[in-house]
């Protein structure tokens, strides 16, 4: 039996009526078009909007809701929904949908920019978890359950939790334990696993981690964009076959929220089209990039400049591979060093780059444009080993909600000690160091200096500037 491509054919079907447009889009099914894009051309009628025959993505009856119920049968789901704004916009809704005010959350402290900007919307008592920190690179490696029963033990009122799984890297601890005393205390599962999409068809015999809808995960949100072929902006939301219902319906309506209420079809074509080659040819495709892994895995052992980096983790993607320079230097001079040959990668940190492979062979440069590859030796100083939050295994936040607040602007040192009033995030991964509401440490600091002077990049507010501060009691 051929897979079945819904939303696919049924956009192909309104394509072969060669109709004249009178609605929106105002491009007229690429009719009215510019030359700044011509490209884009091809694409264009594909780009429709919510017209008979092609379904809509928030009361889906036809297509959309047969391409979701396929998604969902392949990854073991009760109930799958498209998203058209990333795993952004399914975090929001998850957290939301599940959340009410005064609620009691553990969360696990690495976690996206997007489960904070959740937790500040739906006004929840939030319990920050710590990771379990690699002695190899710093990263977080997930919560461990000794970490879970201790929060437990002083907050039994926990409604759910929430967990980043795997990490930026693709490594992440064995969870099986820490999903189990959730379960048997009655916690909500909310999974981040926007870099899982793939786990699917990935081997555990090779280390590769399990799903997290595998282990018991009550809802998941995936990017399909980051690991599969698939358009930026592209994920699914999951829930589990034992869901409470009226969660499902609150976090449904909480999609409604957060999405376009005018979703793209494009993007829609985009998920269709990825979970059908999941379902086609994904257990292929993914030996396939194994191959290619072993290969560029070969190369970069004989490089004189740069060398792999093996993380400790139980279990590792192995689709995403650690370098850094053999002798000295930071992951982004790595980094620099790879874009001048033309090779780009995910991201780099002060310790390691990141490498991503796709669902596929390796480009026929790769080789040669890897052996290009020059790094010249550079003295370092000393890295301490700081992470973001709070130290010990749980700290309590508290979300100052007024946005009239009385601020200053510090230099990072003088903010030491003072509570901040702007959110830190080195981007990528999108992880904040620190959160507005936090109180400012010596640890901070200093991560927010290591991370200046190795050209790590940070989104919105930029620490080489100071920190902005809430002002003490009683200053003007």
């Amino acid at each position: 039996m051929s897979v079945r491509t819904p939303i696919i054919d049924v956009i192909k079907a309104h394509m072969n009526r060669k109709p004249l447009s009178f609605h929106v889009p105002g491009h007229k099914n690429g009719h009215n078009w510019h030359s700044f894009l011509p490209l884009f051309e091809q694409l264009l009628p594909y780009d429709v909007t919510e017209l008979s025959g092609l379904d809509d993505l928030h009361d889906a009856k036809g297509a959309i809701a047969e391409s979701q119920q396929l998604c969902a049968e392949f990854y073991g789901a009760g109930e799958t929904s498209y998203l058209v704004g990333g795993s952004t916009s399914g975090n929001l809704a998850m957290i939301y949908g599940v959340l009410q005010e005064g609620d009691t959350v553990f969360v696990e402290r690495d976690c996206h920019k997007s489960v904070m900007h959740a937790l500040e919307l739906c006004k929840a008592n939030v319990v920050f978890l710590s990771s379990r920190r690699s002695s190899i690179t710093n990263h977080p490696l997930g919560v461990t359950y000794e970490v879970l029963k201790h929060a437990y033990e002083q907050h039994p009122q926990g409604k759910a939790m929430i967990l980043t799984y795997p990490n930026y890297w693709g490594n992440v601890i064995d969870y099986r334990e820490t999903f189990r005393f959730a379960k048997d205390h009655r916690l909500l599962l909310l999974v981040d696993e926007a870099h899982g999409a793939h786990f699917v068809v990935g081997n555990e015999s090779l280390n590769s981690p399990p799903s997290a809808l595998q282990l018991g995960a009550d809802i998941v949100v995936q990017s399909a964009h980051k690991m599969l072929p698939a358009l930026t902006m592209t994920g699914w939301l999951h829930f589990s076959n034992t869901i409470d219902p009226t969660i499902k319906k609150q976090v449904k309506h909480a999609l409604q929220m957060f999405q376009s209420s005018s979703p793209s079809y494009v993007l829609l074509a985009s998920l269709d089209g990825a979970r059908a080659f999941l379902e086609e040819q994904g257990h292929h495709a993914y030996r396939q990039a194994l191959e290619a892994q072993k290969k560029l895995c070969e190369w970069i052992d004989v490089h004189p400049d740069i060398e792999l980096v093996e993380e400790e983790a139980h279990f590792k993607d192995p689709l995403k591979l650690m370098v850094k320079p053999r002798d000295s230097g930071t992951g982004v001079s790595v980094l620099t060093a790879l874009k001048q040959v033309g090779i780009d990668a995910e991201m780099a940190d002060p310790n390691v780059t990141l490498l991503i492979l796709g669902l596929s062979s390796l480009h026929p440069d790769t080789q040669k444009r890897l052996n290009h590859v020059t790094i010249e030796s550079t003295p370092l100083k000393e890295k301490n080993a700081v992470e973001a939050g709070a130290k010990g295994c749980l700290s309590e936040l508290i979300r100052n909600k007024d946005n009239k607040e009385n601020v200053e602007l510090l230099s990072l040192q003088d903010a030491v000690g003072r509570v901040a009033a702007t959110d830190v995030i080195p981007y990528p991964p999108g992880i904040p160091l620190l959160l507005k509401g936090e109180k400012i440490s010596e640890e901070h600091v200093e991560q927010m200096k290591q991370f200046l002077s190795t050209g790590v990049t940070f989104q919105g507010f930029q620490p080489y500037r100071g920190i902005v501060v809430k002002r003490k009691s009683g200053e003007e």
